[in-house]
């Protein structure tokens, strides 16, 4: 499950990382920066046309298929599971031909009701330090990723996504919606939480963009790719969010900050 993350990233740099020319940046549609990207808000996607040009834009999280009677639906699409992503009918057609790349700073996932913060392991925290934290999975990384293993500008992840545009049927504007895929966690991560977003590695970006290539063909492959990209990942818990859409709080980098739990006294 993925369905709070960050992306702090200058819309410039997110293009050239993605191949996106200048006229491809859709900068009116585009989020601005946060910590605290909830579901049913605008995010930044970047999809490919079938003329082999990239955009990068904003898109509504929550995916809905364009055979909807509606814009509101009666469960949750801000996740696709990629074991049936390709069966089900809300994401067969997005799977097979509309698929993005969802960039993030780093995402959040649950153990019970305590977040952590998972994030590429040449991030720091924003205190200067080193965000590793206590994570199982620290191992003895060297703290880069190189281009062919993951899309990276100072930690940048790039979660596989699909799209879908919809209009309500009595007329209206077209709207970009889209849902990030997840996949089985592991290792480190699988100690938080049971799910994980997918990650789509560098040099599987192009087949995953590509509208002529059929999605169905490229799950599995980019999933277990991906998942070795999501073991290298530092993560940390961090102090409770606050409500979605909540404009009160505070939706910027202090919400990643470590926390450290005291450990109980042993009085024996």
């Amino acid at each position: 499950m993925c369905r709070r993350f960050a992306l702090d990233l200058d819309w410039d740099a997110a293009a050239r990382l993605f191949d996106v020319d200048d006229d491809g940046i859709d900068a009116a549609a585009l989020p601005a920066p946060s910590y605290d990207f909830a579901p049913r808000q605008r995010i930044a996607l970047v999809a490919q046309g079938r003329d082999g040009r990239r955009h990068l834009t904003g898109a509504h999280w929550s995916l809905i298929p364009r055979h909807s009677m509606t814009f509101e639906l009666p469960y949750p699409t801000y996740n696709a599971r990629v074991e049936s992503a390709g069966s089900k009918p809300t994401f067969a057609e997005s799977t097979r031909h509309m698929r993005a790349i969802i960039p993030a700073t780093g995402y959040y996932e649950w153990h019970g009701r305590r977040p952590f913060y998972f994030h590429a392991p040449d991030f720091h925290a924003h205190d200067g330090t080193d965000a590793s934290g206590d994570s199982p999975d620290d191992g003895s990384h060297d703290g880069t990723l190189t281009m062919a293993g993951t899309l990276a500008i100072a930690g940048t992840l790039a979660m596989a996504g699909l799209y879908s545009w919809w209009r309500d049927p009595a007329g209206g504007p077209w709207r970009l919606t889209a849902t990030i895929v997840t996949c089985p966690a592991v290792d480190g991560p699988s100690t938080v939480h049971d799910r994980m977003p997918m990650l789509v590695p560098a040099d599987m970006t192009a087949a995953w963009l590509d509208p002529t290539v059929d999605g169905n063909t490229l799950l599995e492959p980019v999933c277990e790719r991906g998942t070795d990209l999501s073991r290298r990942l530092r993560f940390h818990e961090v102090a409770p969010l606050p409500e979605p859409g909540d404009g009160g709080h505070d939706h910027g980098r202090s919400l990643i900050a470590p926390i450290n739990r005291p450990e109980q006294p042993q009085l024996f």
